[in-house]
């Protein structure tokens, strides 16, 4: 039985965090084929033992060193990858081999090896953890600083069994644009059809999103962050549109590659890096910076090290300006009779091009991010939409305050929300309260018979989901005092949360009584949820940071008296996807169970009786 040498030129010479997918492949064809394989990763050297009857070598990046004398091995069978052949026209694996499932464990013996040495174990999860694998290939933008440009278009390449490994937990894609390929959604389904979390590592390309694109992968079972990229300035007024497209669904921060030092490595590729940066924080978005390698050539060369610092390191892109992250620096150095690194390269760029340094150098995440507020918890999306987006559909506030039928349809089914005129970009200049007087005015004069045969002609009605099935102890509390409470007590501003509103809902109410805080805030929690589903409150975050606020519809009705409050709260359920489901079809209590299935088994119990109760106050009239 013959032992093969498998060498990761990468990992030999400077380390890398990622296991070489054509090596494992090549592995895991030559042993299923009778050999044994061996990863050879201390030295080159190792690979001149005479045990070895055959090599092979695999290397990803072009600086890695890999001495002339490995390469002419009489025993080197081929050596492949970008690092030696950068424009894709090296050997290329043969089908059998290409389409052959890895064999994950060819760096096992050098994690365990490494582990001994006291590195940590998760700095191997990507070697440990994941399933690995293209499932699409190419890509038809042929950008001139990616090795990626052998094809032209995206095209389909294994299914997820080929590299699936049932034992790691995780799995992670090397496809070059998945959002190119028409076939895009198969491969979503049968990723999800795993059961295990997934990314594609490459980043996703933002400006080939789409709202049903967005809609998928904003619900996928997704492993970390999505990534996307903005490696050009002229493609500008695209990321602007589509990274609002994106918020529209996704409550979490962007997170986007920028490249520098391409173009040029001057005062201008500066300023153009400096210019996605602060386009991508004003959208909520954090700026990933990739140097290129001819960055180095760059009189700016350290200032270029030290925007990659500043951005890639979000706990400080998100609290300080470029200038205080070099102000930090430079405190922290401990003689300070000379500047840091940091601090000079700052000093000596502005002394050159103050204008740029005026421009940028004080920019802050916290004031120029119009995501800041976003809509919270219950509500259909995460954000607004771009303004054009309604003014195409006609769901702008000034034409559907002309239609009280399309009114009603759009508030009730959430297509529609009016936190959208909190936002900085938002091109509706009508009051928030007027707007919220004209949607009260709607619902307390249309029956709620004839409410339901409106909701009856919306096509695209929210699917119920865990966060959007009522909980509560008392419908009161829930639609009349919360928002009561919030009016209140946030007059200052000041957001409150779940416990505070617990101990203010306890404290009017005998029957709530709790013995603990835990208790206490779980009620508070339970009764403003409720209160954000109909529209009444905003929920920012629903773990231990949560911060509530009256909602801007909220805002309007507090200002009504309890009478029309109640009368008013029982049509805003009809705002609840599972309640529309039951009057929708026909008052069948099995619509409620088949909906209920969204819910764990003991969950469905404890909903059941208040999704039942919510229906009897309504069918009768009056809050039960």
């Amino acid at each position: 039985m013959a032992l093969i040498g498998i060498i990761d030129a990468d990992l030999i010479d400077h380390g890398t965090r990622h296991p070489n997918l054509a090596l494992m492949k090549i592995a895991g064809y030559l042993k299923d084929n009778g050999n044994e394989v061996e990863l050879i990763y201390r030295s080159f050297d190792a690979a001149k033992d005479p045990k070895y009857s055959a090599l092979y070598m695999g290397c990803v990046f072009s600086f890695t060193k890999v001495p002339e004398e490995i390469k002419a091995l009489p025993n080197m069978k081929v050596y492949g990858g970008t690092g030696f052949f950068p424009e894709g026209d090296g050997p290329q694996l043969p089908y059998d081999v290409e389409h052959h499932k890895p064999f994950y464990d060819l760096y096992k013996p050098y994690v365990e090896s490494e582990i001994a040495r006291g590195r940590k174990p998760n700095y191997f999860t990507d070697y440990m953890q994941y399933s690995i694998g293209f499932t699409s290939r190419g890509c038809f933008r042929k950008c001139s600083f990616c090795v990626n440009k052998k094809y032209d278009h995206a095209f389909r390449h294994s299914p997820v069994a080929e590299f699936l490994d049932a034992d790691r937990p995780f799995i992670y894609l090397w496809d070059d644009n998945i959002m190119a390929l028409g076939q895009w959604e198969d491969i979503i389904d049968e990723l999800e059809a795993t059961g295990k979390p997934y990314q594609f590592r490459q980043g996703i390309d933002l400006r080939l999103m789409t709202d049903h694109k967005a809609e998928r992968l904003v619900n996928a079972h997704y492993h970390g962050d999505f990534i996307f990229a903005f490696d050009h300035i002229e493609d500008k007024d695209l990321i602007i549109d589509k990274v609002q497209l994106w918020r529209r669904y996704s409550a979490k921060i962007c997170k986007m590659y920028v490249i520098s030092g391409y173009k040029s490595q001057d005062e201008h590729d500066i300023a153009d890096v400096f210019e996605r940066v602060k386009i991508l924080m004003t959208y909520g978005s954090l700026p990933y910076i990739m140097r290129y390698e001819a960055y180095k050539k760059s009189p700016y060369r350290e200032l270029y090290v030290q925007i990659a610092r500043w951005c890639n390191q979000p706990q400080f892109l998100k609290k300080m300006s470029f200038r205080e992250f070099c102000i930090a620096n430079q405190k922290y150095k401990k003689d300070q009779t000379t500047n840091c690194v940091a601090y000079q390269s700052m000093l000596d760029f502005e002394n050159k091009f103050p204008e740029i340094a005026k421009e940028y150098f004080d920019l802050k995440f916290d004031e120029l991010n119009i995501y800041k507020n976003q809509y919270g918890y219950g509500r259909r999306y995460a954000n607004k939409p771009l303004c054009s987006y309604c003014q195409k559909k006609g769901l702008c506030w000034n034409c559907l305050l002309k239609d009280k039928k399309k009114l009603l349809q759009a508030y009730l089914s959430k297509q529609v929300d009016l936190e959208c005129l909190r936002y900085k970009n938002a091109v509706c200049s009508v009051d928030s309260m007027l707007v919220a007087k004209v949607i009260a005015d709607s619902l307390l004069e249309t029956p709620m018979n004839e409410l339901i045969e409106i909701l009856a002609g919306v096509e695209d009605l929210e699917k119920p989901n865990p966060e959007t099935i009522p909980q509560f102890s008392n419908l009161e509390d829930a639609l009349i005092m919360v928002p009561d409470i919030l009016s209140k007590f946030v007059k200052s501003g000041t957001p409150m949360n779940f416990k505070d509103i617990g101990y203010y809902l306890e404290r009017d109410d005998k029957k709530a009584k709790t013995n603990s805080d835990v208790a206490m805030k779980k009620y508070g929690e339970n009764h403003t949820k409720f209160a954000a589903l109909v529209d009444l409150a905003v929920v920012s975050k629903t773990d231990v940071r949560a911060e509530v606020t009256l909602s801007e519809f909220g805002k309007y009705f507090v200002t009504l008296d309890h009478i029309t409050q109640k009368e008013l709260v029982l049509k805003l359920c009809l705002r609840i996807p599972i309640i529309q489901n039951y009057f929708l079809n026909g008052c069948d209590i099995k619509q409620i169970e088949k909906d209920l299935l969204v819910l764990s088994k003991t969950t469905q119990n404890r909903r059941r009786s208040n999704v039942n109760f919510v229906i009897r106050s309504i069918e009768e009239g009056k809050i039960l």
